[in-house]
């Protein structure tokens, strides 16, 4: 009666042939079976059964196990949920014994070293590792037990680790340990950054490639052609361009070294490109001793180019003075620096070695205003002087017969009363050293 229906069918036989035969099947043992209840609810139970001979009888002890199979089921669902957690993490985990022996993986673990889960387990952990730490291993880890001290255990950083092809990639590695019943585990979670490396080394060639851009070109042409490599030619309406050369450069260099030419120009240069960023100005090129700087050429920036043109250039002969006041090596040197504002024809030529250059006739007749100018003064055209404003002081040279323009009224520029009183960009402040 208190036998499920499956079983309860067969117990007289099973009672029958133990009488016969003596066969004892249950008799002096103990399992677990289900039982049923009056009301037909069927239970897990523990049946022990003995036998005592003396009376004939037969003694049955059953336990119901029904909370504790439940438990039972509810450990092994969390086990297998915990699991299935482990197995579903994109990083690698490994657990190791004392002995560095693999007693566990995870599913990621096979995707990213190439073993199965099976040629894992009973492993050392130092198949995973390339030759070198591979052979320092189990003794870090003989070392933590015996000692306590910690150089992985707790921590995260960046390690090489090896895949079953011998092939290696970088990861970051974090160990942790785990205490089970006085017995020590640890276990380790690797991330492969082959991609996340790949990535940031292309950030880096990539900001350093814009960086020699924008050293090269002017931010907003450099963003431009960044976006469309095609040709670059706009008219800008309102450009100031400066030409500074060293008098008689030709006879100068002709008794000096070659080394001794270079380390002169990259000194003076290095004043003028430093004054360039003061002033936000647009280096436009070197060639030779000519050295030729405009106002920045967009219509989006402030209308006050000319003006900034004019302080720079202000400065280009304070920084020449403080050069010549350093004793160069063969001998004080003097500039002529001509300035003119009008409209220009702006673009990048060519596919290598970028140059934003200028054309047109405000770029002509700057260079004329250098050309036909005096050692050691600042020569600009009537356009200027009515676009530098009231900051300036100009003195009326006169005029001049300057090639393909004719006739023109030139100006000396000789100072700036703004600059006066607040002093200039050079004042305080050491200019550094560029390559030319």
């Amino acid at each position: 009666v208190i036998m499920p229906p499956g079983i309860a069918e067969h117990h007289d036989s099973y009672m029958t042939n133990y009488i016969k035969t003596g066969t004892k099947k249950m008799i002096g043992t103990q399992r677990e079976v289900t039982a049923q209840r009056k009301d037909g609810s069927i239970f897990n139970c523990k049946l022990g059964i003995s036998e005592t001979k003396e009376s004939g009888l037969i003694c049955g002890f059953i336990l119901d196990v029904t909370t504790e199979k439940a438990a039972e089921a509810e450990i092994l669902a969390k086990q297998r949920l915990t699991e299935k957690i482990i197995d579903a993490a994109f990083d690698a985990l490994f657990v190791i014994n004392e002995r560095g022996i693999i007693e566990m993986v995870n599913t990621a673990s096979t995707a990213v070293f190439g073993w199965s889960q099976e040629e894992f387990i009973g492993q050392n952990i130092s198949i995973i590792m390339p030759p070198d730490h591979a052979a320092n291993h189990n003794g870090y880890l003989s070392r933590y037990l015996k000692t306590g001290f910690k150089k992985m255990i707790g921590k995260e950083r960046e390690v090489e680790a090896r895949r079953k092809d011998g092939s290696t990639f970088p990861c970051i590695l974090g160990m942790s340990e785990v205490d089970d019943l006085g017995s020590k585990q640890f276990v380790g979670f690797i991330r492969d950054v082959t991609i996340q490396k790949s990535l940031l080394l292309a950030q880096a060639e990539r900001e350093a490639s814009d960086s020699l851009l924008y050293n090269i070109l002017p931010e907003h042409i450099a963003k431009r052609l960044k976006e469309d490599p095609s040709h670059i030619a706009d008219l800008y309406n309102n450009t100031t361009i400066l030409f500074a050369d060293i008098v008689g450069f030709t006879d100068r260099t002709s008794v000096m070294s070659p080394h001794d030419v270079v380390v002169m120009l990259n000194d003076i240069f290095s004043r003028f490109d430093y004054l360039v960023d003061i002033y936000d100005l647009n280096k436009v090129k070197t060639i030779g001793d000519c050295y030729m700087v405009t106002s920045i050429p967009s219509d989006e920036l402030e209308h006050d180019g000319c003006s900034r043109v004019c302080r720079f250039a202000l400065d280009m002969m304070k920084a020449v003075r403080s050069f010549n006041n350093t004793g160069p090596r063969h001998g004080q040197i003097n500039f002529r620096i001509g300035i003119a504002t009008g409209q220009v024809v702006a673009g990048v030529v060519g596919t290598k070695r970028f140059l934003f250059d200028m054309w047109g006739d405000a770029v002509n007749v700057a260079a004329r205003m250098e050309q036909s100018g005096l050692a050691g003064q600042i020569q600009v055209t009537k356009e200027v002087v009515e676009s530098a404003g009231p900051d300036f002081t100009f003195e009326r040279r006169g005029t001049l017969s300057i090639k393909g323009k004719g006739k023109m009224e030139v100006f000396i520029l000789k100072s700036a009363h703004e600059l006066n009183r607040k002093h200039s960009a050079l004042d305080g402040r050491k200019p550094t050293s560029r390559a030319l």
